[in-house]
């Protein structure tokens, strides 16, 4: 069974699709196949990923609004078992055109369920998530079997998480039952920041075991990255983003029971 996670957070800025990114790269280098959906018109994945958004004929909007083969929406990355459905700007409006549609809530499922139908061979869809909590959020949460919820260790970002989880509870009540948190994700951590310190402290006495026991630094090489088009493992595997990452993936591995064999840092 493809498992899908969304990597979801109405605010923006707190590493959203970084994560995205290189948790997709750790799991393709681990031998898993699998399909990073870009659902954000800002197409950041994208471009992460060393697409050109100017010269993409087809893209997600194209997957949700249209019968168009995916196979011909696909792009290969880099990474050898890593495809990704790229995004641009054609995505802008898109909540607007799904509102007029039946069973608005579910079209991305339904389209999953459709064009996945044959065996896709995909371990994992991981989809980057718009910051926002619209229509097109609604979407990727009711088709999701998972979430992943990245959060800055600030006060005003576990603020927006309750939000979020709260929203969370809503979906999982009235559309998709199936939908479970497999961890939030403390990101852009300065260990020796008080701030960070106590924030996390407070983030995991409230939420427990559900917080990742792996974080994510403040990482210069990882900030670099995205701008090479490059997930970290290729940009810098020695770097402290580049374990992190990896860190962070044998944790999803193992929250989900799955047997890994990941690379060589």
């Amino acid at each position: 069974m493809t498992e899908i996670i969304a990597i979801v957070n109405q605010k923006g800025g707190v590493g959203k699709t970084t994560t995205a990114i290189n948790i997709s790269a750790c799991l393709a280098a681990s031998g898993l196949k699998t399909l990073l959906i870009d659902a954000d018109q800002q197409g950041s994945s994208t471009i992460g990923l060393g697409l050109n958004k100017q010269q993409l004929k087809t893209t997600f909007y194209d997957f949700l609004m249209t019968d168009t083969p995916l196979d011909q929406m696909l792009k290969e990355t880099m990474l050898a078992g890593l495809h990704i459905l790229p995004a641009k700007s054609d995505l802008l409006g898109v909540d607007q055109k799904m509102a007029g549609l039946e069973h608005r809530e579910t079209i991305l499922k339904r389209r999953l369920d459709q064009k996945l139908a044959s065996p896709s061979g995909y371990d994992f869809i991981i989809i980057d998530a718009p910051p926002n909590l619209d229509l097109l959020n609604i979407n990727i949460m009711a088709a999701a079997n998972r979430l992943i919820i990245p959060t800055q260790p600030e006060y005003l970002s576990l603020e927006g998480l309750a939000n979020l989880i709260d929203t969370y509870k809503r979906i999982r009540e009235t559309i998709n039952n199936k939908l479970s948190i497999l961890g939030i994700l403390i990101t852009m951590n300065l260990s020796n920041c008080r701030l960070s310190r106590e924030v996390s402290q407070d983030l995991r006495r409230f939420m427990g075991n559900v917080v990742f026991e792996n974080v994510i630094p403040r990482n210069i090489r990882l900030a670099e990255a995205p701008g090479h088009a490059k997930p970290i493992i290729i940009y810098d595997p020695q770097s402290a983003g580049a374990a992190s990452y990896l860190a962070v993936t044998r944790e999803i591995l193992t929250r989900l029971n799955l047997k890994f064999s990941m690379p060589d840092q």
